[in-house]
């Protein structure tokens, strides 16, 4: 069967919107943490069936961000390598219901020939504008150093997947944030983290990079603003980009938010003598002239100890007023203690932490996905409606070794949604370890989840990264 074929039928099996009868891979329901208990009334739901997305077959592959298109379409971003070894070139998929959609790319696939992706996970990201164009930011290997990283950004034609020459320079916009002192560590080096779009289809891209000092190691965010074609709008903080340092420690940022009046709100984490040297959500709010809004948290970003020991936000759901985060940590730091996923909810105006959320004295939502106390990593948080919240991520031992993908719905008020079952839901995609959901959105009545099975996992022409996806059909 071809990967067109098999891509149509996966997707016509859940279309609809109704629930899937196909049996799950290995999706036997955990247990919540006794602070998150399970809806033992729940009423009977069947949870869908994840489906591959072959976009290689000897190769790695993975899909790690997507967003909702016009008429019910997805368009969803990741890599694709035609070998072991060969280049991991920018991919992404245009499919709806009934499948892929045959007139964009080559029978909904579009493969950029001229983008390497360097970067690992979480590293691409893709936003539709309101023209029905879409732009994906990825990290790349330096022109200079191949050792060294900076940001792609290009746009792509909706209809047709071709490349659009008139954003930017001739279709993309290379962003050099800094230079590494030492290529070989990582953490100095630009990375892709996100990418929003704003009023009049600004671009907000997210990134990490070598703090702006002659000697220093550490990493601070940074979001560039480009105009909708692609320019760097140097009316943006200084010259088209917002840096902040936090006390010369490394920040890690991990995802955006754009709001109508043109500010951002980032999210990621930090470790800084300010919270005892642990590891601490950081979120920034941003005006749209470029400068920290000091009407947001403490002089315009929050970095509080929440749980005692690791608390981390990666991307967080808008709610009107309110937004709500998706991340994991802990409260001890004893050997053999494992990540739980960790929800908070925050005023989008003051910066807020609402202590009610969830009904926790503490206002932090924190449960187990394993039922096992095993290693839990959420990576995402996508807004339903109804003010319920979709968290998406991974559980089973260690961090990165042998986990199941995972999806879970908070309903509004903070609780494991019982209209999703227990709320929970755990998917052993493949046998070759490391399984994740990384991305996700909505259209209509439905949300397209999309993930990877095999990352870290040694790879040989059957065991690689491929990637998955998954259609849930809203409640």
């Amino acid at each position: 069967m071809t990967r067109n074929k098999i891509l149509v039928a996966a997707l016509m099996a859940v279309a609809g919107c109704g629930d899937s009868t196909s049996a799950q891979p290995d999706a036997a329901q955990p247990d919540a943490a006794p602070d998150a208990p399970k809806n033992v009334d729940a009423p009977t739901y069947t949870a869908p069936t994840p489906f591959a997305i072959p976009l290689s077959a000897a190769g790695p592959d993975q899909l790690q961000a997507v967003v909702a298109g016009p008429d019910g379409s997805f368009f969803a971003a990741g890599f694709a390598a035609e070998t072991l070894t060969s280049d991991k070139y920018v991919t992404v998929v245009k499919l709806n219901g009934a499948g892929p959609v045959a007139a964009f790319g080559t029978g909904g696939v579009a493969t950029t020939r001229f983008v390497s992706a360097a970067g690992s996970a979480g590293e691409i990201g893709i936003v539709a504008q309101s023209t029905g164009k879409v732009v994906v930011v990825a990290t790349i290997a330096n022109a200079v150093n191949a050792m060294d990283r900076d940001l792609v950004v290009f746009r792509l034609d909706g209809d047709s997947g071709e490349l659009d020459t008139t954003f930017g320079n001739a279709g993309s916009v290379v962003l050099d944030l800094n230079t590494a002192l030492d290529a070989t560590v990582a953490a100095q080096r630009d990375a892709s983290r996100g990418i929003a779009v704003g009023p009049n289809d600004t671009l907000y891209v997210l990134g990490a990079q070598r703090r702006a000092a002659e000697a220093a190691t550490d990493t601070d965010i940074a979001v560039v603003r480009l105009t909708a074609n692609g320019v760097i709008d140097a009316s943006f903080g200084t010259a088209g980009k917002f840096t902040h340092d936090i006390q010369n420690a490394n920040a890690t940022p991990r995802g955006i938010h754009a709001l109508a009046d043109g500010s951002v709100v980032t999210f990621g984490y930090a470790t800084t003598p300010a919270v005892g040297n642990t590891t601490q959500a950081l979120i920034y709010k941003i005006t749209s002239a470029g400068a920290l809004d000091p009407a947001f948290a403490t002089s315009g970003f929050f970095h509080d100890s929440v749980l005692t020991t690791q608390t981390e936000t990666y991307n967080a759901a808008f709610h009107g007023n309110k937004f709500v985060t998706g991340g994991y940590g802990r409260e001890s730091s004893a050997v053999g203690v494992a990540n739980d996923y960790i929800s908070l909810r925050f005023d989008v105006a003051t910066g807020a932490r609402d202590l009610t959320w969830g009904g926790a004295p503490n206002g932090a939502v924190v449960f187990d996905p394993s039922g096992t106390m095993a290693g839990s990593n959420c990576r995402n948080a996508v807004a339903l409606p109804g003010g319920k919240t979709l968290l998406l991520g991974s559980a089973g031992p260690a961090n990165m070794a042998s986990q199941d993908a995972v999806f879970a719905v908070l309903n509004a008020s903070g609780a494991l949604d019982p209209a999703y079952g227990d709320g929970i839901h755990s998917y052993a995609l493949g046998a070759n370890l490391n399984d994740q959901f990384w991305g996700g959105a909505v259209a209509g009545n439905v949300a397209l989840i999309v993930g990877y099975k095999g990352g870290g996992a040694t790879p040989s022409a059957t065991v690689n990264d491929d990637a998955w996806a998954l259609l849930l059909p809203l409640q």
